[in-house]
């Protein structure tokens, strides 16, 4: 097993203090990794993972960032959210273009989603993907309408006298 020894960026009372003063569980999660090694000198990264109740990967990931990068090791570390370098445009930019779409969906301008996307990639100034488009839809909370389904040999005259001459009380037969 691999001992686990921290660059001493931090003495363990300050570790102590910035472990409390953790609002974020992954962030808490990760300067109590950094705590318990560097409080528990020659503790092997088994018994550290065992100890926290997280992977031995995870404990020896987080060393060797914290030893790397130094006293601002958890500062880059973002999760969840848009990536910005994969969206075309920012989410209030977004936000106007769907507006200005509404307007038009709203009055039965906008038929397709080719309609859609042809004004977006206009707008981005070059071709954006299908999943772009579905994805913009869904941030903006904006559904597919499509009339319900409807058999061609159905007959309305048939389906209103069915529903006069339905029963209102169902009892079941004894």
């Amino acid at each position: 097993m691999k001992r686990l020894q921290t660059k001493p960026h931090f003495s363990d009372a300050s570790l102590k203090e910035i472990l409390d003063a953790q609002t974020d569980v992954h962030s808490f999660k990760n300067w109590q990794i950094v705590y318990c090694v560097q409080s528990n000198p020659g503790k092997e990264s088994k018994e550290i993972a065992d100890m926290l109740g997280v992977s031995m990967s995870k404990v020896l990931k987080t060393i060797q960032l914290y030893n790397k990068s130094g006293k601002d090791w958890n500062a880059s570390d973002h999760r969840g959210g848009r990536r910005e370098k994969r969206c075309h445009l920012p989410f209030e930019e977004e936000k106007i273009l769907m507006k200005s779409l509404e307007s038009e969906a709203l009055s039965g301008k906008i038929l397709t989603f080719r309609h859609i996307k042809e004004h977006v990639e206009c707008c981005v100034g070059k071709e954006v993907s299908e999943d772009y488009i579905w994805d913009l839809f869904k941030r903006h909370h904006w559904s597919k309408k499509q009339p319900r389904p409807h058999h061609p040999k159905a007959d309305k005259k048939e389906q209103q006298a069915f529903k006069k001459n339905f029963m209102k009380i169902w009892l079941p037969k004894h």
